[in-house]
């Protein structure tokens, strides 16, 4: 959907790289049919399919006691499907897990999502509308350990204006809906009283290319949420961001993004958060066989426990992938995400809730693996990842590794 390290220094790195990139115009430009796998006159189609986590897990339910081992795989097909009729563009990008445990079949699941997105790209003038649905099992972010059946809903629209050569300005709505299963329980909670809402955003955007392969964005925000369960917990936002957009082609490629953000609670029962949030994620070859991957997000996120309404996700993931030969590759992992939590205030709070105040868990994982492209989309890997999260709360500490296998076609 997410720095301990220094975020500045961070920042100020790529915006240097941005501005010595040489130029692009935007992706957006581009006609995705031609570089589809699969192209039949207007169509393309691009097949997507991977298997992965073939192996064992040593705590499938992350557990401080007695963690439960396990082999599990999963396998997951999927499909890149692109149209163009006169100026139109429809894109819809699609996929299916099939979730595999040997011995807990209460963890087994069919998961899938979907994305579309229809534009109209006139001289100046593309309006566009967009649609996505996901339903999974799977655990989302890294509070909840429980397998837990999630839906989210997610419509889009909005327009882009190009106004010179190099300048685009743009404003959308979108609207996001987030519901669980009525026997979704973890720690006793029932998920749905505390994370079933609905979040309402209207956003403009500025973008100016500075370069071929360098765009200078801006992008100013409202937000809503209104919790279904739970009104105490409904309120508004404003957030203002600033960053780039480098293309891939470019040193570095990606996006980065870095701003301001306000969250008001209506009811007051819950303590107002107010500054600095940022994501990103780029990635850079060195000597065109070693890439290097950073990526982070700093934002508030929606909890499950009633006495920490929301918690402050900072973290962040490098990734690095030496090419040994044409055909092997190895890769090296390590990333740490902080979870700082907040109370209610204090008129407010439970006076029987056990809260800690101050308290901040910590996510970190490291590990590592050995690649082999057996052709252009095809790798096959294997793979070793360790995770320990500690608490403050000993019984949300845990730790556990992951072996396993993967082969992944067209990603």
């Amino acid at each position: 959907m997410t720095l301990p390290l220094p975020r500045k220094p961070v920042f100020v790195f790529l915006c240097a790289c941005a501005l010595a990139s040489p130029a692009r115009a935007q992706s957006t430009s581009e006609d995705p049919v031609e570089t589809a796998r699969v192209q039949v006159g207007p169509l393309g189609l691009t097949p997507t399919f991977a298997l992965t986590n073939l192996g064992v897990d040593s705590n499938v339910f992350n557990t401080f006691e007695d963690p439960k081992k396990d082999f599990t795989f999963t396998i997951s097909p999927g499909a890149d499907l692109f149209f163009r009729a006169g100026p139109s563009r429809l894109a819809v990008v699609s996929r299916a897990d099939l979730v595999y445990f040997k011995q807990y079949s209460s963890e087994r699941s069919l998961d899938g999502d979907f994305d579309g997105r229809w534009e109209i790209r006139w001289n100046r003038l593309t309006p566009w509308v967009a649609a996505g649905y996901t339903s999974g099992r799977q655990r989302f972010g890294y509070e909840i350990d429980a397998r837990s059946r999630r839906e989210v809903k997610d419509y889009a629209a909005g327009v882009e204006l190009r106004v010179a050569s190099k300048t685009r300005i743009a404003a959308n709505a979108q609207r996001t809906s987030y519901w669980y299963d009525p026997d979704a329980v973890f720690s006793g909670r029932r998920l749905q009283q505390a994370l079933n809402r609905e979040t309402g955003i209207y956003g403009v955007q500025y973008r100016q290319a500075l370069t071929v392969l360098t765009t200078f964005v801006v992008r100013g925000e409202t937000m809503r949420d209104t919790f279904e369960f739970s009104p105490e917990r409904d309120a508004k936002g404003i957030r203002l961001v600033a960053g780039f957009d480098f293309d891939d082609r470019a040193l570095l490629g990606g996006r980065a993004r870095v701003g301001y953000r306000r969250y008001t609670n209506d009811s007051g029962a819950v303590q107002d958060f107010s500054g600095l949030v940022a994501s990103y994620g780029v990635a850079m070859t060195l000597a065109g066989r070693t890439r290097l991957e950073v990526s982070g997000e700093r934002d508030i996120t929606h909890s499950y426990q009633f006495e920490y309404p929301y918690y402050v996700l900072t973290g962040v993931m490098f990734t690095g992938t030496p090419r040994l030969t044409d055909r092997w590759d190895l890769q090296g992992r390590v990333g740490i995400q902080r979870l700082a939590y907040e109370t209610y205030v204090a008129a407010s709070a439970d006076p029987g809730a056990a809260v800690l105040p101050g308290r901040t868990d910590t996510y970190r994982t490291f590990g590592g693996g050995i690649g082999f492209h057996a052709g252009r989309d095809l790798r096959i890997g294997f793979n070793v990842d360790r995770q320990r999260r500690t608490s403050p709360l000993q019984a949300r500490d845990y730790e556990g590794y992951r072996i396993g296998s993967s082969i992944t076609y067209g990603r």
